[in-house]
């Protein structure tokens, strides 16, 4: 049994150290690197660091007629970056898919004149401090016409995708890619490769079959541009019977 210091480890997420020391924006900014920028199209673009900062993730931004939604923001902030960002249209709201991605929202937030950051409430525990840019929902919002928010939950209590007007689904850790093309992995550990349990993806999955979507893309860059909700619930199926033991006989 999990004493109550594994079980604060545990759902930490156990990120581990990926650096020796905090860096600064201007330590950062003074390093040299370039933004790279992909169009998925239909309103939908992607950014990421190169070369990788941190766990090297992609950053995502939905256009609406209403306004942009920043996706798990980039976890650096400079000029470069910000034209970017501000060349893309005009941030309504930023959010993201569950802790980790915390880092840099409100500098982001400020940068763009003070929008909101929306926090799932079951993720307010690891906000280090209030700030009025904090908003928060609990199992569903729309922040712009069309664009939602759904708690998923499993990687953490709070993880969360957005769905795009078009039927995008912007996962971040909450389903996660696999080296085989045409498929999803879902995790509750990254770094020690600790898998979801067959419940908890039954009822991840389940909860996603609720919303119509036919693309998905995670936080590591993996794109499902087609079908993605038949592969969703195709790599559930097998990642529940494997867990489950269904067939422990072939190992």
């Amino acid at each position: 049994m999990l004493d109550r210091g594994e079980v604060g480890i545990e759902e930490a997420g156990d990120l581990g150290a990926h650096t020796g020391r905090w860096w600064t924006h201007e330590e950062l900014m003074s390093l040299p690197h370039k933004t790279l920028h992909r169009d998925h199209g239909r309103g939908l673009h992607s950014i990421k660091r190169e070369p990788r900062l941190a766990i090297g993730h992609w950053s995502f931004l939905a256009t609406t007629p209403a306004g942009t939604l920043l996706w798990d923001p980039p976890s650096w902030l400079d000029t470069e970056v910000l034209d970017v960002v501000r060349g893309l249209g005009d941030v309504a709201v930023i959010a993201t898919s569950h802790p980790h991605m915390f880092g840099a929202q409100l500098g982001w937030s400020r940068a763009l004149g003070g929008v909101p950051v929306l926090v799932n409430e079951r993720n307010r525990e690891w906000l280090p401090a209030p700030d009025p840019a904090f908003e928060f929902w609990d199992e569903h919002v729309e922040p712009l016409p069309g664009l939602e928010l759904i708690r998923l939950g499993g990687h953490m209590r709070g993880s969360a995708v957005a769905r795009t007007p078009d039927g995008s689904i912007l996962a971040g850790d909450t389903i996660s890619g696999g080296l085989a093309p045409g498929w999803v992995s879902f995790q509750r550990n990254f770094p020690k490769h600790i898998p979801l349990s067959g419940a908890v993806v039954r009822r991840v999955v389940d909860r996603l079959d609720d919303f119509a979507y036919d693309r998905l893309y995670t936080l590591g860059g993996d794109t499902i541009d087609r079908d993605a909700r038949a592969v969703v619930r195709r790599s559930a199926e097998t990642h529940i019977r494997w867990v489950n033991g269904d067939f422990d006989h072939l190992t």
